[in-house]
């Protein structure tokens, strides 16, 4: 099974709409998922998102189901330093590495900071229960930190642990040919993140401030099925802009703080 994540591309916000760079990047990204076998398409309810989508699903003759939870995670709280109400990210880094909780991959949202907007908490589950429900829909269903995988059409795979065993070995071994199938949800950087957190088992605070996601870029997770029909989610492409570099389009910086490689 196969995760594409695509941030909305350049926007307005001021409009909940794209930029004309952002339109041209949409265009872009819709030649580049022409070609794409996709199961089904899930999409943010806000504008940027759908704007993003809309020339893919529109060459693809599609439609996307519209998700609340996949909204941007734009709970706020008020900045340690600043003092300004903002999103739960772009702290300054003297902070967020000093404070424990906050790496927690289980107890992030319990920080003193998160606390004070109980909604984090809450959407944090939402989101994780969203992605879950559809993961569970294609046979995974959660286990602790990883994914017990059971093909909802067939009966039961054979759990493999007396191959291991009998030739002292662990084989490489692609287990796809009963799950090819790709989902894409087109949503927005901090929920992106969220949803990664959740599948690698880690903080979001550490993909917030430790990851750039451009516009328009897609992000591809692959799910891989182990013995006893165990799954676990691992990056393939962490936002890729290959589709603008072919056309010569330069990536767009928003949500940077760094001059971005557009080359």
């Amino acid at each position: 099974m196969r995760l594409i994540f695509i941030r909305h591309a350049q926007p307005d916000y001021s409009i909940d709409g794209l930029t004309e760079k952002g339109k041209v990047e949409a265009q872009l990204l819709a030649k580049r998922t022409a070609s794409w076998d996709v199961d089904r398409f899930f999409c943010s309810t806000l504008g940027r998102a759908k704007d993003t989508a809309e020339p893919t699903l529109k060459t693809l003759n599609r439609e996307a189901t519209i998700c609340d939870w996949l909204q941007e995670f734009h709970y706020r709280v008020e900045d340690p330093y600043t003092k300004d109400l903002r999103v739960p990210w772009d702290y300054f880094p003297e902070f967020f590495t000093t404070q424990p909780l906050m790496l927690d991959p289980d107890k992030w949202y319990d920080c003193d900071l998160y606390k004070t907007n109980p909604e984090i908490k809450s959407k944090w589950f939402e989101v994780c229960n969203g992605l879950d429900d559809i993961l569970k829909s294609y046979g995974y269903t959660r286990n602790g930190k990883y994914y017990d995988y059971k093909n909802p059409d067939e009966p039961d795979l054979p759990a493999e642990i007396g191959d291991i065993q009998t030739r002292g070995i662990m084989e490489y071994q692609v287990r796809d040919e009963d799950d090819n199938k790709t989902i894409v949800f087109f949503c927005h950087l901090g929920v992106e993140c969220v949803m990664l957190a959740h599948l690698l088992s880690i903080s979001p605070v550490t993909l917030w401030h430790g990851t750039f996601l451009a516009p328009s870029s897609v992000t591809v997770v692959n799910a891989e099925k182990r013995y006893h029909n165990q799954a676990f989610f691992r990056i393939q492409a962490l936002g890729d802009t290959s589709h603008l570099y072919a056309a010569g389009e330069p990536v767009s910086g928003f949500g940077a703080f760094s001059t971005v490689f557009s080359k």
